[in-house]
């Protein structure tokens, strides 16, 4: 009997290798838990720095190879049984993660307010592959470093600026739209939309905007105009995508028709609307406004929960953004039962109630910097029982965030 030819090795489609003998160039087409139970954007992509490398190593035990889509010819395949797992990232990883996205923040940002500048002055909306830039550099980062990411949404707790405000929503719409399993491409469209949702409000007279007080029903139409004036602006965009116009006009309609402008139901309402109509309610709750001091994470989830068992945003959007930033996300503030307040700065994927945090103030609270991981200490310098107790705001200790992400780079060195 003929034997046949063993195939050569670069005939091999997909192999599986260790996450720690991942090179530059690889393609992961395949993991080896779920891709939702991991902060990868895509189900599939091109390693491209060691970054990359050690985020996997945090997450995969091992992962399979595609080596026809792989940028490197011979992969190096695995010398010893598999078993090798790193389950913490370095520190000079983690230090770089925060960099990169302080960068992909402060680029985003300053891009936002340059083309709210021209909208403003120029009188017309610019070309909008700024903003496509603008978001495929999120999306990246929030595949690298979705902690450090969502971290930065907390910042700028002085910042009521439309800029802020937008980032924060496309970071919280794109890992949503990840939750869904959405192409990249799609999720960049989501992203934009998210990113432009509010544009109308560049229309909106700032002491009507920014009223400490309660509006009266004429400036509360004048406010609402805002999605009017979204939709105006956005179709005079060069190479618009024309679901950011629908998001821009629809993102304040109700599931059960209750919203405005027009009073739309549920079933007219399309995937990137219902999505940024989640991501705009819970970041409008957990940002200060002239009329009020911010939300904490916990009261926000609260208000989610019920507007969507009264059917105003959808539920299993809602349920599925909730579950993701679970009850301490990256950035917020909490109480411990010592009585000190930290900042929480990662979260522990196997010990979510012990996240790592970054402790600020002592007991009688007098300021310090400590970095604490809680999936390590479980208990106080006294032997009593060490956690979290209490979810806070930071206006309560008046905790700046902005103010401690150098020293959060220096503690992590």
């Amino acid at each position: 009997m003929l034997q046949s030819k063993p195939r050569k090795f670069d005939l091999i489609e997909k192999i599986q290798l260790r996450s720690c003998d991942l090179r530059r160039g690889m393609y992961i087409c395949e993991l080896d838990r779920p891709w939702l139970e991991t902060p990868f954007l895509l189900q599939g992509f091109v390693v491209k720095d060691d970054t990359d490398i050690e985020a996997v190593m945090q997450y995969c035990e091992y992962v399979y190879i595609d080596l026809m889509r792989s940028k490197v010819v011979k992969p190096t395949l695995p010398e010893r049984p598999i078993g090798f797992f790193i389950d913490k990232i370095s520190s000079s990883s983690r230090v770089k993660g925060f960099e990169a996205a302080r960068t992909t923040h402060k680029k985003t940002s300053d891009l936002l307010k340059t083309f709210i500048d021209e909208i403003q002055f120029g009188g017309q909306c610019p070309d909008i592959q700024l903003v496509k830039g603008a978001v495929s550099e999120c999306m990246s980062s929030v595949l690298r470093n979705p902690e450090t990411m969502l971290f930065l949404t907390r910042l700028g707790n002085k910042d009521v600026s439309n800029s802020q405000h937008a980032f924060n929503v496309c970071i919280y719409s794109i890992i949503i739209g990840r939750q869904l399993g959405l192409e990249a491409k799609v999720l960049e469209n989501l992203g934009t939309c998210a990113m432009l949702h509010d544009m109308g409000k560049v229309a909106i007279p700032d002491p009507i905007l920014n009223k400490p007080g309660l509006l009266t029903p004429e400036e509360t139409a004048i406010v609402q105009s805002h999605t009017l004036e979204g939709r105006n602006i956005l179709m005079s965009a060069r190479r618009i995508f024309s679901g950011a116009v629908d998001v821009a006009y629809g993102h304040h309609e109700n599931l059960d028709g209750t919203g405005y402008p027009r009073g739309l139901q549920g079933y007219q309402l399309n995937l990137n609307c219902k999505i940024v109509a989640v991501t705009d309610k819970y970041d409008a709750i957990t940002s200060p406004r002239p009329y009020r001091i911010e939300g904490d994470h916990l009261t926000a989830v609260s208000i989610l929960n019920k507007l969507a068992r009264e059917n105003k945003i959808d539920n299993e959007l809602t349920a599925n953004f909730v579950a993701y930033l679970g009850i301490y996300p990256p950035g917020c503030i909490v109480e411990l039962s010592s009585g000190e307040v930290a900042i929480v700065l990662e979260s522990n994927i196997k010990q979510r109630l012990r996240p790592q945090i970054l402790v600020v103030r002592t007991p009688d609270q007098s300021p310090t910097q400590r970095f604490v991981d809680l999936s390590e200490i479980t208990t106080d310098r006294r032997g009593r029982p060490y956690r979290i107790v209490n979810v806070r705001r930071a206006s309560d200790f008046g905790i700046v965030l902005d103010q401690y992400f150098d020293e959060i780079i220096q503690i992590l060195n």
